[in-house]
C-alpha cells in the first residue's frame, strides 16, 4: 500500500505555535486570540479562523500581537490554499517584527515562509529562506521556542526532498531535545513522527513501531486527538510491513471508530483503504468489501464537498474578477484619454516655448559672436605683439652674449697665461648663447629638448675634445623639460668635460668621456664618466655643487677607476 501522509498531520505539523504562544498570555482563563485561533485551525474549522483572526487584527492595541495574529492567518490561507494571500500575511507579520526590531521573531516568520515553499513543494524557495534564516542563526543565538520550528520544519524539507535520511534524523532530534526542554508536547510528537518516517524509510519496522506506540501513548494523555489519529496511520501500515496482520487490523478499527467519533472524515478515508487492503492479503474479502464500500463512500462525500466548495468558491471569485476587470478597465480607458489630453497640451506648450527659447537664445548668440569677434581681433594683436617682444628679447640676449664672448676672448688673449681657463670662461658663455638661440627659434619659450641642446653644446666644443684627442660619446633620451633645468644641466655638462680635459688625462694616450642620460616617466637618470687616470687631480668641484644646488639634487662621485659622477632628478 502507497504511504499517505493525513491531511490533518500536515495541519497540525504547521499549526506548532500552539505552546509557544503561551509566554504572552496575560491571563491563563481568558480565551486568547492566538490560542482560540490555532484551536480553531486544528479542529478544521479554517473559514471561522480566518474571520476570527482578520476581526481580532483589526481590533488588537499591540502591534506585536497583531504580528503574530498575521503568522496564524498565513497559516490558516495556506491550509485552504489561497497561496496568494498566505505569503502576504507571513509578510505583514515580517514588516510589523522589523519595525520593531524584533530579530527573533523575524527569525520566526522566515521559518513559517520557508514552511509554506516546502509546503507547496517549491523547494527551492524555501531552502532561500531556510539560508536567511541559517545567517541569522550564525550570527545571533535564537530562543529555544523559535529553534524548534526551524529544526522541526528543516528536517520536513529534507525528508520531501529525499535528502540524506542522516539530516533529517538530526535535525528532528533536535527538535525534540528542544521540546522536550521547553516541554512543547505538540512538537515533541511531531518530531517523533518524523523519526518514526525515517526509520520506516530505512525498513527498520520495528523501531519505527515503538517509536509510534510511544506518540499514540502521548498523544492519548495530552488529548491531542489529530495526532493520536495520524500515528495510528502510520502504526498500522508498518505493522502491515510486517506482516503483523492481525495488529495492524485492531490498530486501524480503532482508528477508523476515533476518526469517525472526532468527524476526521479524511483519516476515516485513509483507515478504511488500509483495512480493504489488509482483509485482502489474509483473505477475507468479505470484510475486505464492506471497508472497500466504506472507502468509496468516503471518497465521494470528500471529493463532492471539495468539489463544490470549490465551484462556489471559484465562481464568487470569477464574479468579482469580473466587475473588478471591467471596473479597472474603465478606469484605465478615462486614464488614458486624460494623458492623451495632457500630453497634446504639453507637447503645445512645448513647442512654443521651444521656439521663444530659440529665438532668444539665437539674439544672444548673435550678439556674443560680434562681441567674441571683437575681442579675438584685440588678442590677435597683442599675442602678435608678445611673440615679438618674446623673439626680439631672445635675439638681442644672444646678440648680446655674442659680444660678450668677443670681448672677453680679446681680452683674455692679451692677459691670460692659461688657455684652457679662458676657453672653459667662453665655452660657458656659448653654452649660454646656445640656449638663447633655441629659445628664440623654438615656439615653445617654457621648455626645451635636452638632446638637441646638449648635442649642439657638444658641437661647439668639438674642436676642444679634437685638440686635446679625447673620444666623446653622449648618448641622451629625446626629453623635453623646463628652460631653467635645461640650462643647469647645459652648464654642468659643460663644467664637467672642461675639468676632464683639463685634470682627468695627464699625459694619456686614450682619453674617453661618455655621456648618458636616460628617463623613464617620473626621473631623469645622469650619469658622466671618463677613463682619465689622475686621481689626485680631482679636488673640490664648486661650480659642479652650485649647479647641483640650483637642480636641487644629491649627486654621487666616483674615482676608483677613471671619474663618474651621477645623480637622479624627478621630472
Amino acid at each position: 500500500m502507497k504511504k499517505i501522509i493525513p491531511n490533518f498531520y500536515v495541519i497540525i505539523k504547521v499549526m506548532g505555535l500552539c505552546f509557544l504562544m503561551n509566554s504572552i498570555l496575560i491571563n491563563a482563563n481568558d480565551k486568547n486570540p492566538l490560542i482560540y485561533s490555532h484551536e480553531l485551525i486544528r479542529q478544521n474549522k479554517i473559514d471561522s479562523a480566518i474571520v476570527y483572526i482578520n476581526q481580532h487584527i483589526s481590533k488588537s492595541k499591540s502591534e506585536i500581537s497583531r504580528g503574530f495574529l498575521y503568522v496564524e492567518l498565513g497559516n490558516a490561507y495556506k491550509l485552504k490554499q489561497e497561496y496568494e494571500k498566505s505569503p502576504e500575511a507571513y509578510k505583514d507579520a515580517l514588516r510589523i517584527f522589523k519595525q520593531k526590531n524584533l530579530l527573533q521573531e523575524e527569525f520566526y516568520v522566515y521559518t513559517h515562509l520557508a514552511e509554506f515553499y516546502r509546503y507547496r513543494r517549491l523547494f527551492k524557495k524555501a531552502e532561500d529562506y531556510f539560508k536567511i534564516c541559517e545567517n541569522i542563526l550564525r550570527n545571533h543565538k535564537i530562543k529555544d521556542l523559535y529553534l524548534i520550528k526551524f529544526y522541526n520544519r528543516k528536517a520536513a524539507l529534507f525528508s520531501k526532498n529525499q535528502v540524506n535520511s542522516d539530516s533529517v534524523l538530526i535535525y528532528s532530534q533536535k527538535s525534540l531535545i528542544l521540546s522536550r526542554k521547553v516541554k512543547d508536547y505538540e512538537n515533541e510528537l511531531i518530531s517523533m513522527m518524523e523519526i518514526a518516517n525515517i526509520y520506516e524509510g530505512r525498513k527498520n519496522y520495528r523501531k519505527a513501531i515503538e517509536q509510534l506506540q510511544q506518540v499514540i501513548s502521548l498523544a492519548r494523555r495530552n488529548s491531542n486527538i489529530h495526532l493520536q489519529s495520524d500515528a495510528m496511520i502510520n502504526l498500522s501500515r508498518n505493522l502491515d510491513l510486517t506482516k503483523d496482520y492481525t495488529e495492524s487490523i485492531n490498530v486501524g478499527i480503532a482508528g477508523y471508530h476515533l476518526s469517525e467519533e472526532n468527524k476526521l472524515s479524511y483519516n476515516q478515508l485513509v483507515f478504511a483503504d488500509h483495512l480493504q487492503n489488509v482483509y485482502e492479503k489474509i483473505g477475507n474479502y468479505q470484510l475486505a468489501h464492506k471497508y472497500l464500500r466504506i472507502r468509496l463512500n468516503l471518497t465521494e462525500d470528500y471529493y463532492h464537498k471539495l468539489y463544490d466548495d470549490k465551484v462556489l468558491e471559484y465562481e464568487e471569485r470569477f464574479k468579482i474578477a469580473e466587475k473588478e476587470k471591467t471596473i479597472e478597465d474603465n478606469k484605465k480607458l478615462l486614464l488614458l484619454k486624460e494623458e492623451e489630453i495632457k500630453r497634446q497640451n504639453l507637447l503645445k506648450y512645448f513647442i512654443l516655448f521651444g521656439l521663444i527659447a530659440i529665438l532668444i537664445f539665437t539674439v544672444i548668440l548673435l550678439n556674443y559672436v560680434k562681441i567674441i569677434r571683437k575681442q579675438n581681433k584685440k588678442l590677435t594683436v597683442v599675442s602678435q605683439q608678445n611673440e615679438f617682444l618674446v623673439s626680439e628679447t631672445h635675439h638681442r640676449i644672444n646678440n648680446n652674449l655674442q659680444l660678450v664672448r668677443i670681448l672677453i676672448d680679446n681680452e683674455l688673449k692679451k692677459n691670460s697665461n692659461d688657455d684652457l681657463s679662458n676657453k672653459r670662461i667662453i665655452a660657458k658663455i656659448d653654452s649660454l648663447g646656445i640656449l638663447h638661440r633655441q629659445l628664440y627659434d623654438n615656439q615653445d619659450k617654457k621648455n626645451l629638448n635636452l638632446k638637441t641642446f646638449l648635442l649642439e653644446i657638444k658641437q661647439n666644443l668639438h674642436f676642444l675634445f679634437v685638440e686635446n684627442h679625447i673620444e666623446v660619446q653622449f648618448d641622451v633620451k629625446d626629453l623635453v623639460i623646463p628652460v631653467n633645468s635645461a640650462m643647469y644641466i647645459g652648464l654642468l655638462v659643460t663644467e664637467l668635460c672642461m675639468n676632464s680635459m683639463k685634470h682627468a688625462f695627464p699625459n694619456q694616450e686614450n682619453k674617453k668621456i661618455d655621456l648618458k642620460i636616460d628617463t623613464d616617466e617620473s626621473k631623469i637618470y645622469f650619469q658622466y664618466e671618463d677613463n682619465g687616470k689622475a686621481k689626485n687631480e680631482i679636488t673640490k668641484l664648486n661650480l659642479v655643487e652650485k649647479l647641483c644646488r640650483q637642480l636641487r639634487i644629491d649627486y654621487k662621485i666616483e674615482s676608483g677607476n677613471g671619474f663618474k659622477f651621477s645623480f637622479n632628478m624627478k621630472l
